[in-house]
This record gives C-alpha cells, structure tokens and sequence, in this order.
C-alpha cells in the first residue's frame, strides 16, 4: 500500500512539474523577445504588439514571434526559440530519483514500522503469556499494567478488575459449596444414626414411631436448607429485577404481623405493626412477604420476652434537580419517587459486634443463633430480595438491648 500511494504521489508530481516547466520556458521565451524589442528599438512608440507561438520543429524546438508595428510606419519582427533539453532533463532526473528513492524509502519504513510495532505489542504479548499461565487455581495473580501506550493499560486494568471479579466469585463459590455440603452433612449423619440406632435391635411400634418422627424433623430441617440454597441460586442467576409491579406494602406487612404472632405464640412478646393503610412500593409481593418474614421470625426467635416492632413509613422525596447533560430521565424520575423505610426492632439479646458485621453472609450463625437452630440464609435471602427490588438492608444491634433491621425500597 505505501508503495503503490508513493508511486501515485510521484506520478502525480512529475505531470504537475511538467507542465509548470513548459510554462515556464513559454513565458521565459516572451519575456526575452520584450527584451531583445527594448534593445533593438529603444525610446520609438509603439502602435501594436502581436505575439504568435509558431509550430514545434524537429527536435522539440519551441519558438515565438512578437512583431510590433512601431510609431515611424516599420514593423520589427524578432523570433526567440529553445530546445526542451533543460526540462527533459530535470525530468529525467526527477524520475530516476523517484524510482530509487521510493522503494529505498518504503522498505525502510516498512523495517522502522515492524521495530516500532513489535516495541509497541511487546506488553500485549506479556499479557497474552501471563493470561495462558493463568487457570483457576491462580486467579490471585495480576497482570503488569504497562503505562504506554495507553490503551494497553486500560486493557490491563480491565484484565485485571475481571481477575478480581471472578477471583471473589470463585472464592465465594468455595465457601459456599463448603458451607453447604457441612450444613447438609449434619441432617444426613443424623438420619443415619437415627436409622442405624433403630435397625440395631428390635423396636417397639413406639419406639419406632418416635424414630421416625426424629427422621421427619431432620428431613425437613434438610428440606428448608435445600429450598434457601436453590432460592439463593435462582436469586444469582436472575438476569432482571422483580416485575416493576405496584405492590401495597401495608398488607403484606400486616400478613407477616400475623404470622409472627403465631410464631410467638406461648412467649411473652408482642409484636406490633405501625404503618399507614397505603404504603405502594415497586416490586413483587412474595419476595417482599419472605424478606420481611425472615426478619421478623429472627426477632421472635431471639427475643425471650419484650416486643417486635414493625414500623413503615414513606419518606419524603428529595427536590427534584434538573437531569445533567447525558444523563437518563428515567433515573431523575425514579429518584423523585422517593423511598419506603421499614424497620423490625426487637428487645432480645442483640448481636455481638464482631458479629454484626457478618450476619448477612450465607451461613454465617453466631453461637446463640447455632444453639436456636436454622440455617445461616434467612439475612442472606432477605439482602439478596432487597438488592433485587432496588434497596438496601441495614443492622444495627446492642448486646442486651436488642436489633434494628432497615429496609428501604423504591416507592
């Protein structure tokens, strides 16, 4: 390509030079008969000056005649002539230059051009042979993030933001796999010896109804874990949020009311509900009852007597600020929507500081909540519905007092 645009360039070159010698010489030979006419005939009149291009001769002579009728009656004639030896020289030349000069030139561009290419991939290639070594064993290690040129870093940074990604994603991956294979091993063992015990000698028809009644709450012990696990799953997998449908918040707050009265039941704790009669959030209502419940089983189960408070509110939205250059009004109008803030407050023993920290890790449990029993996912599940719903889930908790759990959603 730089070969053929070269030697177009110099074509190009070499009609334009022609013809602007051709004109030269032209005008060169008018101005010698101007002055060759000065010369012959100085200070006489002139009455009319005509100047004729004659035909070329053999040998490419160019010649002019200028005859001039001066002011005494005569006519001066004067003929200039020349040979195109001068311009077809300097084409010549001009040409062979060109044939030299233009392959000379384009190899020696093509050689810089390799150099400077293989200079400038170098780190592409030391990116390329750190990414091969790089399995899922050593997501750990990064790649060097070269500062020229600057594309290449910006590829390396988003190289290495990735290895981050799935380097957390994995690890999390680890635990939970780990996790659960121990907290579904404690069911099964139990089964087992349950069913071991049982076959070792002969049972009584009660004996074996209680055996059985053992396998049944172990299984459904399992059973609960299995169904969090697979909520936690399809809660990973979701490609889109939960249908932007307008759910009333109030009802379903007071259907989990009820359903902790139930669970606190033969305990000395009330629980209560304050919220207006309409409270619409945007969302889905069964993912919304399960969060909500989750909170409130939690705060019945650790609260030996006192009360669990439900409290909803709508929280005024902010005034509405003009949507800057590029940014989406959609955005700008969801945020005028505003916000709804539930809060379940309970007066049981609290969560330990160095606990609190991690209570909405999955299958994380304190060692109050191991000796209540549950699996470790139900703050797991209710931050996962949060997040999918647009909000956020707070804790705050003092040893002896009790716990606070904030949700906040899109109105």
């Amino acid at each position: 390509v730089l070969l053929v645009a070269l030697f177009l360039f110099a074509g190009a070159t070499y009609l334009i030079l022609r013809q602007t010698l051709s004109r030269t010489g032209t005008q060169s030979l008018r101005q010698t008969a101007a002055a060759a006419e000065q010369l012959i005939a100085p200070g006489v009149p002139r009455v009319a000056i005509r100047e004729d291009r004659l035909p070329p001769n053999e040998g490419d002579v160019e010649a002019i005649r200028r005859r001039t009728r001066l002011a005494s009656g005569e006519v001066l004639d004067i003929y200039v002539a020349r040979t195109g030896e001068v311009e077809m020289r300097a084409l010549r030349s001009f040409a062979v230059t060109a044939v030299v000069l233009i392959p000379v030139t384009a190899l020696a561009a093509a050689l810089v051009g390799l150099s400077l290419a293989n200079r400038l991939l170098e780190p592409l290639n030391r990116l390329v042979l750190a990414s091969r070594g790089i399995g899922i064993t050593g997501l750990a290690t990064r790649v060097e993030e070269p500062e020229h040129p600057r594309e290449l870093r910006e590829l390396a940074l988003a190289f290495n933001g990735m290895l981050g990604r799935l380097e957390r994603a994995v690890e999390a991956l680890r635990r939970f796999t780990a996790d659960a294979s121990h907290e579904l091993r404690t069911p099964l063992t139990a089964i087992r010896g349950t069913a071991q015990v049982a076959l070792a000698r002969e049972r009584s028809g009660d004996e074996l109804r209680e055996t059985l009644a053992e396998v049944l709450e172990e299984t459904e012990s399992m059973l609960h874990l299995v169904e969090d696990l697979l909520t936690l799953a399809r809660g990973d997998q979701a490609e889109a949020a939960p249908p932007a449908a307008a759910v009333e918040l109030a009802s379903v707050l007071e259907d989990v009311r009820e359903v902790g009265e139930a669970l606190a039941a033969g305990k000395p704790v009330e629980v209560r509900l304050e919220a207006p009669e309409t409270l619409p959030v945007r969302g889905a209502a069964g993912p919304l009852r399960r969060l909500f419940l989750n909170l409130v089983s939690n705060a019945v189960k650790f609260t030996e007597a006192g009360s669990v408070t439900i409290a909803a509110r709508a929280l005024p939205a902010p005034p509405a600020l003009p949507a800057a250059a590029g940014e989406e009004l959609t955005s700008v109008a969801e945020e005028a929507r505003g916000w709804v803030e539930v809060t379940v407050a309970d007066t049981g023993s609290g969560i330990a500081p160095e606990a609190l920290a991690r209570v909405f890790d999955r299958f994380y449990r304190a060692d109050a909540a191991r000796e209540r029993g549950g699996t470790g996912l139900g703050l797991a599940i209710a931050r996962m519905v949060a997040e999918q719903h647009g909000g956020s889930i707070t804790a705050a908790s003092e040893p002896g007092v009790g716990s606070t759990f904030t949700v906040r959603l899109p109105a």
